[in-house]
């Protein structure tokens, strides 16, 4: 191709004048020469930095970046005052590049690869109230290898690699009091019952104090480890079942933790939202175009999973994968894997307008609003992530939870419950049943729980009313205003 053709063209008769134009190469000529192309058909007078990644990214999808280089040299010659554009148009195409590579999903449908739980490691680390997984018994360990092939057990199935993980590190901390105390490892009444209580010294002595839930979820380990084996007698799995009977109890008279996480925050999910929108404008506001993305990224993520509390194993959403454009919205549609779940069920989500502008935020980037539609496209196209840094590379599977954490003081975790509080709160049961279908959640214990703390914080809120109602009708106005000063000077010193 020679450059007669474009030269001969009408439109570039107002440039032959121009000096060097004549010398410009062959690839400039062809860049400058869509440029023109893409003007007329747009009838765009002004084009703006974001106009010309735009269209950067249309000419060449493979390398948007090198065609406004080559677009750079033509308007050096025959459009200098468009320069600073183009290059601002070079800037905004950096956070897409280098292009990420596409997400490795696992697809838990299928069996877990075979491994060996109790593989002895090279330079182990010490460890101080457990023992390492290959000086467990040998019946033990034959059993761990074998659920780890996925093989049925005696009574039950073989259990998710996460859960026998689990099992696997408590079997180690019974191993290790059962020696502590003389004993030989096994999963009798007399061994269960120095291991629970050596458990229980251990927690007593933390910041928190005793978690129940702890100490069921370990009875709940050591009775499914029972269950799978069926080496363990009637009498010792009866007396497992009445511990783990008498932790659930215990369980549900003490709040979980993120519950008082909650508390000590006070975040509900619109301070949240309130939060996100909050960053969003900063990020607006911000010069740094490093800076600008990240903020982007923190909105997005307190926007985006306060509404649709995910865990922490399915946060990351892909692009034209498990976040799709459908129907003139933005849907989820993500496998949920919860830890006993061998077949994932899928979460589908359709969001409402004024919750896509949280996807819409990191898709635009720092392009006009009036691209947004074809970014849309692009972006249910790409196959990437949707969180992803400045530079484009993929985050690690830590990074939405602990940009939660740093924003609002509470873990990823506490989002089904924010979102439960509020809406068993101001809805009642069906505010519990509608949260329950967004956090993925079917079991009738599930509503319960909600309900239950929901009552509590209902009458206690009455209390605190009517003992407020009736200290109101005991003092005068005077006194009144005179405690509210207090109260407030009282804060502010706080």
């Amino acid at each position: 191709m020679s450059a007669h053709p474009i030269f001969s063209k009408p439109v570039w008769q107002h440039f032959m004048h121009h000096e060097g134009v004549h010398e410009l190469p062959l690839p400039a000529l062809v860049a400058a020469d869509q440029l023109l192309d893409e003007l007329t058909r747009t009838k765009t007078v002004a084009p703006t930095s974001s106009d010309y990644a735009m269209w950067a990214q249309g000419a060449a999808a493979e390398d948007p970046g090198g065609w406004l280089d080559r677009l750079g040299i033509a308007a050096a010659v025959i459009l200098p005052s468009e320069t600073a554009k183009i290059a601002g148009a070079r800037a905004l195409l950096r956070p897409g590049s280098p292009r990420p590579e596409p997400a490795l999903r696992t697809d838990t449908a299928e069996p877990d690869a075979p491994w060996d739980p109790c593989e002895r490691l090279v330079a182990p680390r010490a460890r101080k109230v457990s023992v390492h997984p290959w000086e467990l018994p040998d019946p033990w360990q034959a059993a761990l290898r074998r659920a780890a092939q996925g093989l049925p057990g005696k009574m039950t199935a073989a259990p998710a690699r996460d859960i026998l993980l689990r099992t696997r590190e408590k079997l180690c901390q019974l191993a290790w009091s059962a020696r502590q105390a003389g004993l030989a490892p096994d999963l009798t009444e007399a061994v269960v019952r120095q291991y629970l209580e050596d458990l229980e010294t251990r927690l007593r002595a933390r910041t928190l104090g005793i978690r129940w839930a702890t100490l069921r979820a370990t009875v709940e380990e050591l009775y499914r480890f029972a269950r799978y084996t069926g080496i363990t007698s009637q009498d010792d799995r009866r007396y497992l079942m009445k511990r783990l009977s008498r932790y659930e109890f215990f369980e549900q008279g003490q709040d979980a933790l993120k519950f008082s996480a909650l508390l000590e925050t006070g975040n509900t999910t619109l301070s949240v939202l309130d939060q996100a929108d909050e960053i969003l404008e900063q990020a607006a506001r911000e010069k740094d175009l490093g800076t600008r993305h990240r903020l982007r990224n923190a909105g997005t993520i307190l926007g985006l999973y306060s509404i649709v509390p995910l865990r922490n194993a399915d946060a990351e959403l892909i692009l034209g994968e498990t976040l799709l454009w459908e129907s003139g919205t933005w849907v989820i549609d993500t496998p949920i894997r919860k830890t006993m779940a061998h077949s994932p069920e899928h979460l589908v989500v359709p969001l409402e307008p004024e919750f896509c502008r949280y996807v819409d935020a990191v898709v635009l980037g720092d392009f006009e609003p009036e691209h947004l539609p074809e970014l849309r496209a692009r972006a249910a196209r790409s196959g990437r992530p949707l969180i992803v840094h400045p530079d484009g590379s993929r985050p690690s599977p830590t990074y939405i939870p602990r940009i939660f954490k740093e924003r609002t003081g509470n873990s990823f975790t506490t989002t089904r419950t924010m979102l439960h509080t509020d809406q068993a709160i101001s809805r009642g049961e069906v505010g519990t049943r509608d949260a329950m279908v967004m956090a993925h959640q079917t079991s009738p214990r599930t509503a319960q729980k909600y309900q239950e703390k929901r009552i509590r914080r209902v009458a206690i809120n009455r209390v605190q009313d009517a003992a407020a109602a009736r200290r109101a009708g005991l003092a005068t106005p005077d006194l009144l205003a005179a405690l509210r000063e207090l109260n407030t000077e009282q804060e502010e010193q706080e």
